[in-house]
This record gives structure tokens, sequence and C-alpha cells, in this order.
């Protein structure tokens, strides 16, 4: 009390100290509704700048209520995370070429406290109008929409919790692996960002899961009964690259939180077939868009897309006054990423599926031999055996692990 009676004493005595703290006031309002508005339309470079003002006025003006540090701090930690994924999606750094074949490159990343592969993928669209750019985006946006063209059937269902702002939401991803039934079904709680970067002519979405049970945006619900929850990280960018070429980019890693399957195996099938075929299917997609239900949404959301479709041609209007095609040349994150394969990369496809058999041996004839010890030879040919076949815990273990090396067989034929 006695410092603040001090404080009021000293601001009255000189006015000038009462004109710079109105100002400074003033000064950390409009900071504060401009930063706001950089959140909320995804610029999230522009809102760097803007927070570190405010943080720096925040240091000058420490009781001023107006700033919202909690929001300050996950400006500038998203900020920094886009900077990597940036420089992941363009550098060679660490990353290993795993398959290249008709347009999409395919590479892997080994990382530091898991058996796990990063994998990254990307591809151009060509002959493209501004059109298909905001088309692109849309199978994104429209969340609720993704499993009628994720690849594979495996993603089932994609609620929306919390759509906080114009490119942020909370996603509750519900996944199925039908051709392993034998496995429990997943599921992900995913906060999902979009992020537009006018430096370089894209927009980035990130999503990543988290295990957590709360969240300031909603409520999480609790994993269903035999339901397991599984780690996911993605990210997707797709950049205007020159006047009729987009680049799409992508970068994932997921546990599925699978027990009895090898992590080699998995790592095989998701730097192979899985990429491959995400990739294969976005551009079927957008080859076939009209009257989809996208094409629908769009329809509906017509001022949220004429947004994005308007800076694609602000872009298109500048290269034209400067006289120049594109912005191919100026990543500005690390160089380009060489197409020739690293030494470990350069495996035939019959070391690969020579590695696949040995793989079926090495799994397969143990637990072979071990349910042998479990049943007799009369017990599998007799009717009632069937049951016991099918509630037995090695039997299942000898079905999915054969089942998803026949469809690491079939990645590889591919």
């Amino acid at each position: 009390m006695v410092r603040a009676e001090a404080k009021r004493k000293k601001t009255h005595g000189n006015p000038s100290n009462t004109a710079d703290e109105t100002s400074k006031t003033s000064r950390v309002s409009d900071l504060s509704a401009e930063l706001d508005e950089h959140v909320f339309q995804g610029r999230i470079f522009d809102a760097r700048v803007t927070a570190l003002k405010l943080k720096s006025l925040r240091n000058e003006q420490r009781d001023a209520a107006e700033v919202d540090d909690e929001l300050i701090s996950e400006v500038l930690y998203q900020a920094e995370h886009v900077d990597q994924l940036l420089h992941d999606l363009h550098s060679d750094d660490g990353w290993t070429l795993a398959k290249e074949s008709k347009g999409v490159t395919i590479h892997y990343r080994r990382e530091a406290g898991t058996s796990i592969h990063t994998v990254r993928a990307q591809t151009e669209f060509h002959n493209f109008e501004p059109k298909d750019f905001t088309k692109l985006c849309s199978l994104f946006v429209e969340t609720e929409c993704m499993p009628k063209w994720f690849p594979g059937g495996v993603m089932k269902k994609a609620d929306v919790l919390s759509w906080h702002s114009k490119y942020s939401k909370v996603i509750q991803l519900h996944i199925s692996l039908d051709l392993l039934p034998f496995l429990s079904s997943r599921d992900a709680i995913v906060y999902g960002n979009g992020y537009h970067l006018p430096a370089q002519n894209a927009f980035l979405i990130r999503s990543k899961s988290t295990q957590e049970n709360t969240c300031r945006y909603c409520e999480i619900p609790k994993p269903a009964k035999g339901i397991v929850r599984m780690d996911t990280e993605s990210i997707f960018f797709v950049q205007l690259l020159q006047k009729d070429v987009i680049s799409f980019k992508m970068i994932g890693r997921d546990d599925l939180k699978l027990k009895y399957i090898p992590t080699p195996l998995l790592n095989h099938i998701s730097q192979g077939h899985l990429p491959y075929e995400l990739m294969r299917t976005v551009k079927r997609t957008i080859k076939n868009f009209e009257g989809s239900v996208w094409d629908k949404k769009m329809k509906e959301r017509v001022d949220y897309y004429k947004e994005i479709e308007d800076k694609v041609h602000v872009q298109l209007e500048k290269w034209d006054k400067e006289g120049t095609n594109g912005a191919s040349d100026r990543l500005g994150y690390g160089a380009k990423v060489s197409k020739k394969p690293a030494p470990s990369a350069k495996r035939s496809k019959s070391i690969s599926l020579s590695v696949a058999v040995a793989l079926v041996a090495i799994i397969t004839i143990p637990l072979l031999f071990a349910h042998h010890r479990s049943m007799s030879l009369n017990d599998m040919v007799t009717s009632k055996s069937v049951m016991k076949l099918l509630e037995n815990e090695h039997f299942r273990r000898i079905i999915s692990s054969t089942l998803t090396l026949m469809l690491s067989l079939a990645s590889i034929r591919k």
C-alpha cells in the first residue's frame, strides 16, 4: 500500500509521467489488438514481431494488466517451431532418400531417443490455376471430410472439438486398421494450426497429438474402452512455386503404439507405400474435385476460401510487375534437397524383399514354436479348436505379424 501511494503521489506530481504512462497503456492496447489479429489470421511471423514489441513494453511497464503473457509465450514458441519446420522441409540435413517414383520423392530421418523414423514426401502440381491452390488447402481445412480422401481407409472419423481461430482447431482422430482386425482401434487428440507465410508464398498446416487430459480451448474426451491413444505429428506445406506450379510437401511421424509388430517393419511401410499413396490420393482428389464434398464446402464458406484465393492473385500480380515467373529460387531455408540417393538408400528391391522374407522367418517361426507348445496338433484339427485359436494370444500375434508383412511385401512390389 505504501509503494502504491508513493507511486500515485509521484505520478500526480509530474504531469509528464502521467502522459507517458497513458501513452504506454495505449500502445500496449494497440499492440495487443494487433497481436490478436495476426494470430487469428495465422500470420505467425508477423505475430512474433508484435509479440516481441509487447514483451519489451511489458518489461518497462510491469503492471500492464492488458498484456497476455501466455499468448506472447505461445506465439514465440510457435514461430520458432515453424522456423524449424521450414528448415526441415527444405534442407538436406539428416535426410536419407527412400523412394522416388512418378514425381513423388520420399525421404526418412532417424530421431534421437526413438526407433520410429520421421518421413518426408514431396511432389509438384503442374498446369495449375489459382483456385487449385485453394482446393488443396480445403482438403486440410475441412477436417471432418479427411477420412474421405485419406489413403487406405484407416481414418474412420475426424471430430472437431474446437475451432478457436481461423486456422486453429482441436481434433479427435479415429483410426482403425481393417486389414489387421486383431489390433485395437486407435484415436488421437490433435492440435491443428495453419500458418499463412507470405514471404514463402505458402500455407503450412501442422498437427500434433497430445496425451494431456486438459486443454485451454475445450474438454478432452478420454479414450473409449478398448481404444488405444496414439501419438502423431504431421506437417503439410502448400507453396505457390511458379505461376502454374504448386509444391506440396509433408512430414509425418506416427507412433501407433503397436506392441508386437517390429519397428523396422513399420518404418519400411511408413517410408514406402503409405506416403506415396497419400500423394497420389491428393492428386486424384484435386483432379476429381468438381461436385465433391470439398467443392460443396468451399461454396458454403465462400468468403473464407476467397480470401485464400485472393492471396494467390496478389502474389501472381506481384510476379507480373517484377517480370518473373515465380519464387522457386527464394526458399530461404537451406539448400534444395538433393536427389542423389544416400549410400544407405542404394538398395535394390530384391534386397528389400530378402529383408522382408527374413523378417517373416524371424518373427513367425518363434511364434509358431511358442504356439505349438501351447496347443497340440489334435486340438488344431478339431472343430472346437477354431475358437481356441482365435482366443489364443500366440495365434493372434502370428496372424497380425503375417498380415503386416504381406502389406510390406505389397508396398515393395509397388
